[in-house]
């Protein structure tokens, strides 16, 4: 399918001419002063939330009903104004971006790749949608509880996205893992059934899925399914668990909040000390040092400083020396040699072997 037979030539200048404001402003411009603001107010066009029916009308007297008649007439109006002619590049810019993007894309993804397009010239997503309403190439699909809000070229049928989407899910449900977004497209592009859904582009790929509510990507473009907990954090646990697993290390509490506002999960803004006091209850995660937590399942066991030399002394075959027991300690706990030291010196607890090594009593 070609862009409205558009040369390559002239779709590398479309971002360069394009000026979505300027050419909307105008279109409208010889309205009258009471359906300008109508349909300025209607769209969000000022960039402001878009206004309903019952607030336009009292703002301006009349009833909602009117307000719909007066919206309904002027837009079959712009629709066949001459000035349309002044969104023709950004609407075959939409267009290009449509179809290199699988013919369809979620409202969000498909304004922020045209924004980028522009050369200087980016609009707010009110704007952008009143051209894509106004013009005749294209369709929009309504959220549902499976699928984001969308916009596609006319006549554009949802089963190819819907069954790329269950090829993830496939997968994802048998790996019971995310995966990094690269990995995600390759498992749906080399699945058995590409081949027969006729998908073969790795952008028409990521289209595909993000219109889909049923499987989502967290801040590092990992994708899974949306009712898992690395995928849609619910709490700042949660977070703080996805934050240290990227990480791959301890980290203190400050740095994990800082991290956790930096990936901007969404919601409020995390505080340090209460990223602190929710960790230390959670069993996924082990004090280490002064504020520093790490992951259980790297290895690290709960527990003091002793705690730790004693799971140590259990579990070992012959008592340990000094040495061994410091090095033990030095990989489960960010502390000093020293406050091993002084650990071991508890009598109550140790005991010292005559070539000084030790020992516990095992019941």
């Amino acid at each position: 399918m070609q862009a409205n037979n558009i040369n390559t030539s002239q779709l590398d200048t479309l971002n360069n001419q394009a000026n979505p404001a300027e050419a909307v402003f105008t279109l409208i411009s010889d309205l009258k002063p009471r359906t300008k603001d109508i349909i300025i107010k209607r769209f969000g066009l000022d960039g402001n939330n878009k206004r309903t029916l019952e607030e336009i009308g009292k703002f301006h007297g009349i009833t909602r009903e009117r307000v719909r008649q007066i919206e309904s007439a002027t837009m079959k109006d712009l629709k066949k104004n001459d000035k349309m002619e002044l969104l023709e590049n950004s609407v075959n810019l939409l267009e290009k971006i449509l179809i290199e993007n699988g013919n369809i894309s979620e409202r969000e993804n498909l304004i922020c790749k045209f924004n980028t397009s522009l050369a200087g010239n980016q609009t707010h997503g009110n704007m952008v949608e009143f051209i894509l309403i106004l013009s005749d190439k294209f369709e929009q699909f309504d959220e549902t509880d499976n699928t984001c809000k969308a916009w596609g070229l006319k006549n554009y049928d949802l089963d190819i996205p819907q069954k790329v989407v269950e090829i993830l899910m496939e997968v994802l449900e048998h790996r019971k893992e995310p995966l990094m977004e690269a990995d995600a497209i390759k498992s749906v592009l080399d699945h058995s059934r590409s081949r027969d859904v006729g998908v073969e582009d790795q952008r028409a790929v990521i289209s595909y899925l993000k219109l889909s509510k049923k499987v989502l990507s967290n801040p590092y473009r990992e994708w899974g399914l949306s009712s898992w907990s690395e995928i849609t954090p619910k709490g700042v646990k949660d977070k703080a668990y996805l934050v240290l697993k990227k990480n791959g290390r301890p980290l203190h509490f400050t740095d994990i909040t800082k991290k956790i506002n930096e990936a901007n999960f969404g919601g409020k803004k995390a505080i340090s000390q209460t990223v602190h006091n929710e960790l230390i209850k959670d069993k996924r995660f082990v004090l280490v040092g002064r504020g520093m937590y790490a992951l259980v399942e790297w290895g690290y066991s709960p527990g003091t400083v002793a705690e730790v030399i004693k799971n140590a002394l259990i579990n070992a075959d012959a008592p340990l020396s000094k040495e061994e027991l410091i090095d033990i300690v030095l990989k489960q706990r960010i502390v000093k040699r020293n406050t091993v030291v002084l650990a071991l010196q508890n009598r109550d607890k140790f005991n010292k072997t005559p070539d000084k090594k030790y020992f516990i009593h095992k019941k």
